[in-house]
């Protein structure tokens, strides 16, 4: 039965290589309009799936029939898959989606470094059953997606799918998280050192301002880097009248 399922799903890739190959070609009735709707969708799912297709994948698994099934499915699906045990002390470079098996993790208590604040593929785990052990350190791991033991073919793809796909979307979020606090920092700054220029020089607002932005054009850099090098020499000027050498 399961060997039917896995024959579906490449017959499925297959037919989709077969229909890119045929919307390369010059086709005539290509240029009759048709509903947006209906055209987009099928395109989505072609695309997703070209994805997974290049996705390398990193399996940390001690092997048996259950590693050599899966390890089997993930090459009919087409993905770049390299076996690994135990798990390396890091991930290799270049890794889209790391499978590990969880139970072997837990019970041979085998060290499997990850950092969950920043990871740096998405993580699918691999469960034979549950226990609060297991669905624990599921939990603390982070993962995206879970495959259960006796293997499901057909819940695989779907797995790889969402897992690199909210991945993804995660990472981006993670980025402009980052660049929303770094600008919330630099804008800091100028607030404070403009704060300094006033109480320093005895100017307004506007004033200090214009002399922060006059000095950045003069130092050929920006205005934030100008106000932390203020913020910094103040700092450091503080910090001199508050511990005066002993005579």
């Amino acid at each position: 039965m399961g060997e039917t399922k896995q024959s579906k799903i490449v017959q499925f890739l297959r037919a989709d290589d077969k229909t890119d190959r045929e919307s390369e070609q010059p086709n005539k009735s290509a240029a009759r309009p048709s509903g947006p709707a209906r055209d987009a969708e099928p395109r989505k799912i072609s695309d997703l799936i070209r994805n997974v297709r290049k996705l390398r994948i990193l399996l940390l698994h001690p092997g048996g029939p259950e590693g050599k099934d899966l390890l089997e499915h993930l090459n009919r699906i087409g993905c770049q898959v390299s076996i690994s045990w135990p798990p390396p002390d890091a991930v290799p470079a270049g890794t889209d989606v790391v499978l590990i098996a969880v139970r072997e993790i837990v019970e041979g208590n085998v060290p499997f470094h990850w950092d969950v604040d920043k990871p740096v593929a998405s993580l699918i785990a691999i469960v034979d059953y549950e226990n609060p052990l297991i669905v624990e350190r599921v939990l603390r791991l982070g993962a995206q997606a879970v495959i259960g033991l006796p293997l499901q073919p057909l819940g695989i793809l779907a797995n790889l799918l969402l897992s690199a796909t909210n991945f993804d979307q995660t990472r981006k979020l993670r980025l402009r998280i980052d660049r929303l606090a770094s600008r919330l920092k630099a804008n800091r700054d100028v607030s404070t050192a403009m704060s300094i220029i006033m109480q320093t020089h005895g100017v307004a607002e506007r004033e200090a301002y214009e002399l922060l932005r006059s000095q950045s054009m003069t130092r050929r850099t920006t205005i934030e880097s100008t106000a932390a090098a203020i913020i910094q020499a103040s700092d450091v000027l503080r910090m001199g009248l508050t511990h005066k050498p002993r005579s």
